[in-house]
């Protein structure tokens, strides 16, 4: 009886740990830079082994005639100031450096693999670290998201 009772407890405790995803509407997620970048994040998805951003970006300039949003250093988002804070973006297959072309938009999902910690109000996402929204190659953005339920 002991035994059974185990194996339907084992079995169990995997359905169990699958917890829903939680998905935050952002609101005000955008920011513009002087290069003509304008990045908006609609929606961040916290999944059980990967968070997912809904990010649209749109590009016009008379600087440049296109930039590369995921450039030297891989985007990531940051809950805190550590590395061990931070998830970083899979890069996509077809378009490594997110090269955005002038009078472009572009929309989608960008997967970040893990997940941010439950609890965690508010995250940074960041493309082109150390690098000024001025920069016509590879601009910086730096976008802080408030995560209400």
């Amino acid at each position: 009886m002991l035994r059974k009772l185990l194996l339907v407890a084992a079995l169990a405790l995997p359905a169990a740990a699958f917890a829903e995803d939680r998905t935050f509407t952002i609101e005000g997620g955008q920011v513009s830079v002087p290069v003509g970048l304008t990045v908006q994040v609609k929606a961040v998805t916290i999944g059980e082994d990967a968070t997912k951003v809904r990010l649209l970006a749109s590009f016009d300039s008379h600087a440049t005639n296109s930039v590369n949003m995921n450039d030297g250093e891989n985007a990531y988002l940051a809950w805190g100031e550590g590395e061990q804070d931070r998830l970083h973006m899979r890069q996509i297959s077809d378009n490594r450096w997110m090269r955005i072309g002038n009078g472009q938009t572009m929309e989608g999902d960008l997967l970040f693999p893990g997940v941010i910690p439950s609890g965690t109000a508010k995250v940074t996402l960041v493309f082109n670290p150390g690098k000024t929204g001025e920069d016509t190659n590879a601009p910086g953005i730096t976008l802080p998201l408030e995560l209400k339920p």
